[in-house]
């Protein structure tokens, strides 16, 4: 269950990206009219293009109203949220689509039944597809960011530093963020602890904890304590409670404080 309360990337597509999903459904039903279509007499392709509306108008009120809504009442999007919000969609579009067909087939005569019918059988249906797409879409996100470039950088002039693809100069260091270990304050720098093979090294930094972290700017980088941030997808074990917890990290033998101000929030990551 942990794994679906990790944070996720939200995207509201453009007006365009709807469109072609509402035409996608009208061209669908005119080439292959299933459910019954092949025998209405009428303009085929004109009731097509009205599913194709109704289901380009669902997603832009879901789009642009609903998602809005919601994801402004919740902390962190996540991958949870993300699968339940894609089901509601295709049963909002689901049913609307049901009123639709009504109106045209049977002149507003609404069967109950059937509606519960179509929305049960969308949300089953719809399910898992969605739960399958939307993990790929993680992952797929997640190998991006983690070969990603980091731009960190420094206090003061012409000290820039990169993390990038494990390439290191005197000013610049360079490393994927899956190499990132964690980084602590050593005084007025901080100290970055990355991987190079199977081998911790460190680099100084002019700069402040709290910069980096928000530089960084990624959902595994966790603030655990005053003083550190973790990549907590080198994450070993965690153990504490309530009072603090300790962090333990791939290759690195010594442990990682966590203070209590950010316990609960390691928890939701952990269990």
């Amino acid at each position: 269950m942990i794994y679906l309360q990790r944070k996720y990337p939200l995207v509201r597509h453009k007006l365009s990206t709807i469109a072609l999903i509402g035409l996608g459904v009208a061209l669908i039903l005119y080439i292959f009219q299933p459910f019954g279509f092949n025998h209405y007499e009428g303009n085929k392709w004109a009731v097509a293009l009205g599913f194709g509306l109704v289901t380009f108008a669902c997603n832009s009120f879901f789009n642009y109203a609903v998602q809005k809504t919601v994801t402004g009442a919740v902390k962190k999007w996540t991958i949870l949220y993300e699968i339940l919000s894609i089901v509601c969609l295709l049963c909002f579009i689901a049913i609307f689509n049901f009123v639709y067909f009504s109106v045209i087939f049977t002149g507003l005569s609404f069967n109950r039944t059937l509606l519960l019918r179509v929305i049960y059988y969308t949300f089953i249906l719809g399910l898992i597809p969605v739960i399958i797409m939307v993990l790929i879409e993680y992952n797929v996100y997640l190998n991006r960011k983690l070969s990603s470039l980091i731009d960190i950088k420094t206090e003061g002039e012409n000290r820039d530093v990169t993390l990038s693809n494990h390439l290191i100069r005197e000013k610049d260091l360079q490393i994927k963020l899956d190499d990132f270990l964690f980084a602590e304050v050593k005084k007025n720098d901080v100290l970055i602890y990355y991987l190079c093979g199977n081998e911790v090294k460190t680099k100084t930094l002019r700069s402040t904890i709290t910069r980096i972290h928000d530089e960084l700017n990624d959902p595994n980088v966790f603030r655990c304590h005053r003083s550190f941030i973790v990549n907590l997808k080198k994450m070993q074990s965690a153990k504490g409670n309530s009072n603090g917890y300790q962090i333990y990290l791939s290759h690195y033998k010594k442990s990682i404080p966590v203070s209590r101000k950010y316990v609960d929030e390691l928890k939701q990551f952990i269990y």
